[in-house]
């Protein structure tokens, strides 16, 4: 690349200045129903838009700004799940939660030198780790999870190590919601390692992450310390497997100050009546929590466990004690008018086996219109046991990007 000091003329300067500027954006129409029992259903009709510029690459150093807003049209749900009506808006008080306030925010804006394997970036960031299962950026939800954060990354060969620094996760309610809430962000210190390296027979990889959160004002801001360790292989074969190790502190109602607790995740995919198959079953120890996960993506899209997951509270009236996730679903391509379908099955158990607290099933058909374009409908059903309440979830959803 040339240096722009070194250009002939201010013309060609200017010239190649500008070719490196880029624009880019998304917009996002969602309706959304969902009915948790006793509450009242709620529908949500909200538009998401973001509009990002990328500055570069001037040998290897970019920058990024994005910005994020939401706006909801039919507002007839309650946005938080608090009771507190002054967090955010709409709040339809009695209503089902559909976690996608109105919000306008500094998305991301980050500065990054990326050249020869390496990656430096440092500033507000989208972060997805291993998965997304304990870092991620809540991609479901209008105002996604982003991170504060520095970060460094080396990948060549199969071969990639990354190690983040962050203080702050900006949480998904948006910079709307009151600052010193946990609804509007964790704060502390958060360590996150990654090492992999593909093989002949698949992917082997590790991590540690070692996140302390610090407690604000109440109970739900106190999702406390966590140290997990864990390693997965992911197999040619479609096998998938992955073990860690949590210890840390829960102060929580009902916690139990410190604990140790495991985690493990076993999956088999295979080709099957022109689709993909899979059966699995993830499991979470007692008290094991994934503060920063993307919780949308496991344990079913009713998210009848989020708050769970997360490690904000302990369940309803305190009956919750891990949960182990047993799961199938099906992937089929090339239905007519260019559809595919997913469907999934869970049956959800407590860590021990010895409590059943559902069942649920999720369907989704997506449909890509143009490269640009996409529709998706989207069916979740949880039918809870003892303590655990009915879910139904309706969604329909364009996006286009730019």
């Amino acid at each position: 690349m040339v240096v722009m000091g070194m250009l002939p003329n201010a013309e060609a300067q200017d010239g190649d200045f500008l070719t490196k500027i880029k624009f880019s954006g998304n917009i996002r129409t969602r309706y959304e129903f969902r009915e948790t029992d006793p509450l009242d259903p709620s529908h949500a009709l909200t538009v998401r838009a973001r509009l990002g510029l990328t500055i570069g690459e001037f040998n290897g150093f970019s920058a990024f700004v994005e910005g994020e807003g939401t706006q909801g049209i039919v507002e007839d749900f309650r946005s938080n799940p608090t009771g507190n009506p002054n967090l955010t808006r709409p709040f339809r008080v009695g209503n089902s939660v559909i976690s996608d306030p109105n919000n306008a925010e500094l998305n991301q804006a980050y500065l990054k030198y990326q050249k020869n394997g390496l990656l430096l970036q440092v500033g507000r960031q989208r972060i997805i780790r291993n998965k997304a299962a304990f870092i991620g950026n809540v991609g479901w939800r209008q105002n996604e999870q982003t991170f504060d954060a520095a970060q460094i990354g080396y990948k060549k060969d199969g071969f990639a190590i990354h190690y983040v620094y962050s203080d702050t996760a900006k949480r998904i309610f948006g910079k709307d919601a009151p600052d010193g809430t946990p609804l509007h962000s964790f704060t502390g210190d958060f360590h996150f390692f990654d090492v992999s390296s593909k093989q002949d027979f698949g992917t082997l990889g590790g991590y540690a992450y070692l996140i302390d959160v610090e407690g604000a004002a109440g109970p739900l801001a106190n999702v406390g310390r966590s140290n997990t360790f864990g390693a997965f292989i992911d197999s040619e074969s479609g096998i998938y497997a992955e073990v860690a190790y949590q210890e840390g502190n829960s102060n929580l109602v009902g916690g139990d100050g410190d604990y140790s607790a495991l985690y493990g995740h076993l999956k088999y995919s295979a080709k099957a009546a022109g689709g993909k198959g899979t059966i699995g079953v993830e499991y979470l120890g007692e008290h094991f929590k994934t503060p920063f996960g993307t919780v949308h993506a496991y344990n079913g899209f009713a998210d009848a466990f989020i708050l769970q997951r997360i490690g904000l509270n302990s369940g309803p009236g305190g009956n919750y004690n891990g949960i182990t996730d047993f799961y199938a679903s099906y992937v089929k391509k090339g239905l007519p008018g260019g559809l595919v379908f997913k469907g999934f099955l869970h049956l959800f158990m407590n860590g021990s086996l010895d409590d059943t607290y559902g069942y649920e099933a999720d369907a989704v058909l997506v449909k890509k219109f143009t490269d640009d374009f996409t529709g998706l409908a989207k069916l979740s059903y949880f039918s809870g046991d003892d303590f655990y309440d009915d879910i139904k979830q309706v969604s329909f959803q364009v996006d286009y990007k730019f």
